[in-house]
């Protein structure tokens, strides 16, 4: 007799495609960010305009997210997501060939416009394909995978480029993101031709034998009824978590961006091979996204996300210091911030509450996050022009303080209710 949940195959094959999916779309998303120096030297382009190569592709994300978000229950999750990696990753093989700064730009662009489509949708497509209680590890899971792809953009695409050069770092990305593509394309295979009515009887008929599940909502309730729209309230206090992942991304993506252009002028001058290397403090992201949920059962959001902010200011303070371990040791204590932030802040604009729209919520949360980062490139490219790596470490600690506020001015936004 069925108990109603998904087999155990089932689940893990779904987790592994999102996991992929993500990682396959982040490994093109940051590819420029660690070859500015050469792209600027290679169009004559000053540090600004070379930004525009990160800043665009996430403006169009942030752009098409809520689109997408829309778009997803009419044409299928599977479908949308698999259409995505692969697109990403073609657009991303005939980057290299661009002679020109403007149309470099517009293909990034482009990119951004097809990576939209997996974010857009992975939590929603999770949420229907996953029993309720495997749902929080396997977001953990799926930003992990987007943590990985995005450290493994730029350590491939800068160790590449050592010995390929800058374009044939470019080409090697792409060619690793299209293989994942395709291996996410084969295990999405059995839901490629699901359509959105089915997507939405299967979800009601796994919910149906579950007592409980009447009293609750499930997370894309909306799509299984789409009459009952539910409304986004403001003073839900999810703006709040917005902000939150804005400054948050304003501060990482811009600390980073400019990260390699810093190392490579005086007194180290690194090559960008050894730049590279650097973006192996992602990996401090990945472990606490994969432990979050550990975290979350004994501390709340809010305490998460107060220890990650105050983290994350040492962290920013300790790399204006002109060493390369203080700065290895900085950068490492802002990253495991800003995760404990940004992934708190992505849960709760997930979860499930009365009046809202859990997947429309999470995709303006994301539309905001990109926004931060597309920002926070530019941003911090003038600011170094200006004031070098002090003027983006003040961008960063004004950011940091500013989501101190906003955490301790609010009430605490979690997945689950808490004595």
């Amino acid at each position: 007799m069925s108990t109603g949940e998904p087999s155990a195959t089932s689940t893990r094959r779904t987790i592994v495609a999102v996991f992929l999916a993500g990682v396959s779309v982040f490994l093109v998303l940051y590819e420029t960010q660690g070859l500015l120096p050469a792209i600027r030297g290679a169009y004559d382009i000053d540090a600004p305009t070379a930004s525009l190569t990160v800043s665009a592709t996430n403006v169009a994300m942030a752009v098409f997210l809520i689109p997408f978000s829309m778009l997803a229950p009419r044409i299928g999750h599977a479908r949308q997501i698999a259409g995505g990696v692969v697109l990403a990753a073609l657009l991303a093989l005939i980057l290299p060939f661009m002679p020109s700064p403007e149309l470099l730009i517009a293909v990034r662009f482009l990119q951004g416009v097809a990576i939209a489509a997996v974010p857009a949708t992975a939590m929603a497509y999770l949420s229907l394909r996953l029993p309720a209680a495997a749902l929080p590890g396997a977001i953990g899971v799926y930003i992990a995978g987007n943590t990985i792809g995005g450290l493994s953009s730029r350590l491939l695409t800068g160790l590449a480029a050592e010995i390929l050069g800058w374009h044939g770092g470019l080409a090697f990305t792409a060619t690793v993101s299209l293989l994942f593509g395709l291996i996410v394309v084969w295990l999405l295979r059995h839901d490629l031709f699901t359509t959105s009515k089915s997507e939405a009887a299967r979800a009601a008929a796994e919910a149906e034998p579950k007592s409980s599940a009447a009293a609750q909502p499930s997370a894309d309730a909306h799509t299984a009824s789409p009459p009952r729209r539910a409304i986004i309230p403001l003073g839900s206090g999810l703006w709040r978590i917005y902000l939150t992942g804005f400054l948050c991304m304003l501060v990482f993506g811009g600390s980073f961006t400019m990260l390699g252009t810093r190392l490579q002028q005086d007194p180290w001058r690194l090559s960008e091979g050894a730049v590279a290397l650097f973006f192996l403090i992602y990996l401090v992201g990945t472990v606490v996204t994969t432990y979050y949920g550990r975290l979350a059962t004994k501390l709340s959001r809010t305490s998460l996300t107060l220890i990650g902010m105050v983290t994350a200011l040492i962290g920013a303070g300790l790399t204006l210091v002109d060493s390369l371990s203080v700065i290895i040791i900085g950068m490492s204590l802002l990253t495991g911030g800003f995760f404990l932030g940004h992934t708190g802040a992505s849960a709760a604009a997930s979860a499930s509450r009365p009046g809202v729209d859990s997947t429309r919520s999470a995709a303006i949360y994301l539309t905001v996050y990109y926004l931060g980062t597309s920002l926070g490139a530019w941003l911090s490219a003038v600011l170094f022009t200006v004031f070098a790596w002090p003027g983006v470490v003040v961008m960063c600690m004004t950011s940091l303080f500013a989501v101190l506020i906003l955490t301790l001015s609010g009430a605490s936004i979690g997945f689950k209710k808490r004595s």
